[in-house]
């Protein structure tokens, strides 16, 4: 029976906030080095999904990211540059944020990890765990892995050809280590996991979701995990309440920023998340240690983890070492914001590693964005085709007639109305690069279809202009439904073409694109000066 209150039904209440709010998350991110372009696609995967949600209608989205600022490593980070802990973190976290801003992330908390807000999450859930009997007291004999700040098993680790022990997963160097450490009974929630998993099936893409059970099911010993350190070896950290010896281990601490965010534990505003974008080189810690805590905490597990792969530097894997990684502020430079963004979602990272190559994005830009999309506009604006400069009104009789004699037109048609669905269906997967190609086929047909029709020819011919406002009619639709779907991709160039056809702020939602051919012209175009969505880049021979 729903429970009410003064006649107000709460249930139903609660029901309707979840229907019309979103919550997404991205993993937080290490200070100990400067962004890279993983860190940044991450944060542009959950933006773009979150603008989406918005255009679709939602009326509030909750949309977190941030950094995770205690270890070992940012310990020996700081001590190496000769600073504090929290002045590194500062500096860093900074630098984070500011990546954000430069890329028009739609974040709504950025979260630290050395925040009062956040320790006080840590200690209550510490304080559960134990309330409920979910830690204990022992003894870690194993291996730890100082750059991936985790342990890791027997069967986790392999000798590499420089005959050094490193992880299987990451291929980094391991030590043994042996110290009296807090476990946690994961071991008696894991059966509840692989049920999560094998019947929920959170992991997207699903390959992802076979790794983890795999995972699982070749730990042949106990699955209880250490979930702190001994103060004496890691002091930069949150101390385990009423034991100052012992410190929390990082990766309980940054999953729990996940529940500060949402204002648990006093007023919790939004849970479970709707989709939490994950790396593939934490799904362990996201997919298994995270929804055990949750277990014990009686709170929903995640609707849906998309995991996604590694950027790779012309087919080698980025490190420091090698000297590779890829700066996003290199890119905003050569290819301004919107730019990068299309190119890094225009690659499929989520079922393979993607190849970053600075020529293949260059070529891109100027294909896509600069002639097929930009190119367009500036046919059927120009004054000497669009002499009144206007959305022209076409009677659809006319539109029916034109069909029956230009085949391409019926096909601008039929794809037009397709093209948001289909759309909405790549975007609701994260598969945003399919969805950038579709946009792309309908508007390489309506440029095939502008050049066909001559209109520089038709202008001149006062008795063809019902077939030049035709042309324009037809183009401007395809280019306005076009703008529409790609605004969380390139919101700035959106907004631009948008502004141009003079498409009122509200009418840019998914509902306004799937209105293809309905009541949008006689109006005038809002062309103040001349129209370069994206300008040209050079490459030098």
């Amino acid at each position: 029976m729903p429970v009410k209150y003064f006649g107000f039904n709460v249930s139903l209440f609660l029901m309707t906030i979840r229907a019309s709010s979103y919550f997404i998350t991205t993993p937080i991110y290490y200070v100990n080095s400067k962004p890279h372009i993983g860190h940044l696609y991450s944060t542009l995967l959950a933006d773009t999904i979150a603008r989406w949600k918005t255009i679709r209608g939602v009326s509030k989205v909750i949309f977190s990211t941030g950094t995770d600022e205690h270890g070992l490593k940012i310990e020996r980070a700081a001590a190496q540059a000769n600073v504090s802990p929290l002045d590194l973190c500062n500096n860093v976290s900074a630098t984070f944020r500011s990546m954000f801003d430069n890329f028009a992330i739609s974040y709504t908390d950025y979260i630290r990890t050395t925040e009062s807000r956040h320790r006080k999450t840590v200690e209550h859930v510490w304080n559960q765990l134990e309330k409920k009997n979910y830690i204990y007291k022992g003894l870690y004999e194993g291996w730890y892995s100082v750059q991936d700040e985790c342990y890791l098993g027997e069967d986790e680790i392999m000798v590499n050809e420089s005959g050094q022990t490193v992880s299987k997963e990451s291929g980094r160097l391991v030590e043994k280590t042996m110290e009296s450490n807090y476990m946690f009974k994961l071991s008696e929630l894991i059966d509840s996991i692989k049920d999560w998993l094998e019947h929920k099936q959170p992991l997207y893409p699903l390959k992802y979701n076979k790794m983890t059970l795999d995972l699982i099911n070749q730990n042949k010993t106990s699955h209880d995990i250490s979930i702190s350190r001994d103060s004496k070896r890691l002091s930069w950290g949150i101390p385990v309440p009423n034991d100052s010896s012992q410190v929390i281990y990082i990766w309980i601490d940054a999953l729990i920023n996940y529940l500060t965010v949402t204002g648990y534990p006093d007023h919790v505003v939004r849970w479970p998340p709707d989709c939490q974008i994950i790396g593939k080189e934490i799904l362990r810690f996201h997919a298994i240690y995270w929804p055990g805590l949750l277990l014990v905490l009686n709170m929903d597990l995640p609707k849906k983890l998309i995991v996604h792969g590694h950027w790779l530097k012309d087919d080698t894997k980025m490190s420091k070492s090698l000297g590779n990684v890829v700066d996003p502020l290199d890119l905003l430079l050569l290819f301004q914001c919107d730019g990068v963004r299309y190119c890094l979602l225009r690659e499929d990272i989520l079922t393979q590693d993607a190849n970053f190559n600075q020529l293949k994005m260059t070529k891109y830009l100027n294909a896509e964005l600069a002639n097929t999309f930009g190119n367009l506009l500036n046919r059927v604006t120009s004054k000497s085709i669009n002499v009144k400069q206007i959305y022209p009104d076409v009677p659809q009789s006319y539109i029916d007639y034109a069909t029956k004699e230009n085949s391409t037109i019926q096909q601008i048609l039929e794809e037009s109305h397709k093209l948001p669905h289909m759309v909405n269906d790549y975007y609701e997967k994260a598969q945003f690069y399919l969805g950038i190609i579709k946009i792309m086929d309908l508007l390489r047909l309506c440029n095939a279809y502008v050049q066909d029709e001559q209109p520089w020819a038709l202008a001149k011919q006062p008795d063809q202009l019902r077939r030049l406002e035709c042309m324009i009619y037809v183009t401007l639709e395809c280019l306005r439904i076009s703008g529409i779907l790609l605004q969380p991709i390139i919101p700035s160039i959106a907004e631009n073409l948008l502004t141009v056809l003079n498409i009122s702020k509200n009418e840019r939602t998914f509902e306004h694109a799937k209105s293809v051919f309905q009541d949008y012209g006689n109006r005038p175009l809002n062309i103040k000066q001349q129209i370069q969505l994206y300008k040209r880049i050079r490459i030098d021979d």
